[in-house]
């Protein structure tokens, strides 16, 4: 019998975290899912950590491909109407799903339902930490996903939706603003819901290294100008965060002992603060770091 929920998990040496997010799946008040793990290439050991799972779970195992072809492949491999996303580290209240179902099936106008979220730490203690899955006051929201801030692990999406958008971008290796750039797509042709209850718990580990972090978001960046180049306010947003990048990627290479690198980015920023972007407070912030790479 074809089940209405797929979960879909993208595991990278999650060894340590796995089992509290596949029990927080099996906890949940609303029991028609099927759930799918996918391996990218872990070396931990990860799959021993699920083998009591066996006929409760499907585990998938592939080569290092990224989280977004993890994600893709594991929603090529499921089968329900809907397609919930969820973490390697993340957890879920018990009815989450529950209450997310309870929208999609009476609201065929909405095409992904998302909730707001608690942040834990690495033990899973709650940091006292909820963000609101609806923050029309942070630009990138508002200009971009209709006021919208979707964690993956928040997320319940129609499968006729992803049919009709695509998947992850798969140009986006690691983890982090794939996600970003698949809200976007959706939001440009379906409406979003959010539940304002924190029933998706993030876990906040280790910041993303400073080179990876950069390389999204130029990434990012190129690909919205691609399609939103022709609106006048969302150029301009771009630009602003394509001079803060340079900004950023200049002090990076200054700190990593390539100064002319940086020095040129930095003035590429200035330039491009001063000019299109507009922005004063990215040209000072170019302008000061210049100074400091001499001092």
């Amino acid at each position: 019998m074809v089940p209405t929920v797929s979960v879909v998990i993208p595991v990278y040496n999650a060894r340590g975290f796995l089992r509290p997010t596949v029990d927080s799946v099996l906890a949940q008040t609303w029991g028609d899912w099927e759930l799918i793990i996918v391996d990218d290439g872990s070396t931990d050991g990860s799959e021993d950590a699920v083998r009591g799972y066996r006929g409760r779970l499907r585990y998938v195992r592939q080569e290092n491909g990224g989280v977004a072809k993890a994600r893709n492949r594991g929603i090529a491999e499921s089968t329900g109407r809907y397609v919930a996303l969820m973490d390697h580290d993340d957890l879920w209240h018990p009815t989450k799903l529950e209450k997310q179902m309870a929208v999609l099936e009476h609201r065929p106008d909405i095409g992904m339902v998302i909730t707001d979220v608690a942040h834990i730490d690495r033990d899973g203690r709650d940091m006292g930490i909820v963000g609101a899955g609806y923050r029309p006051s942070e630009r990138f929201a508002r200009l971009f996903v209709r006021g919208y801030v979707p964690t993956p692990s928040a997320a319940v999406i129609r499968r006729s939706v992803l049919d009709h958008v695509g998947g992850f971008d798969e140009a986006f290796r690691s983890a982090g603003l794939d996600d970003h750039e698949l809200w976007t797509r959706i939001a440009e042709h379906y409406e979003i819901a959010n539940i304002a209850e924190p029933l998706t718990f993030h876990r906040n580990l280790a910041i993303k290294p400073a080179h990876i972090a950069l390389e999204h978001r130029v990434l990012l960046i190129s690909k919205l100008m691609m399609r939103f180049s022709e609106d006048a306010e969302k150029r301009h947003y771009l630009l602003e965060e394509r001079a803060m990048h340079l900004a950023d990627q200049g002090k990076e290479r200054i700190k990593r002992g390539e100064c002319r690198q940086g020095r040129s980015d930095l003035l590429h920023g200035l330039g491009l603060s001063l000019g299109e972007a507009r922005s004063l407070k990215t040209a000072w912030r170019c302008l000061t770091r210049i100074v400091r790479s001499y001092v």
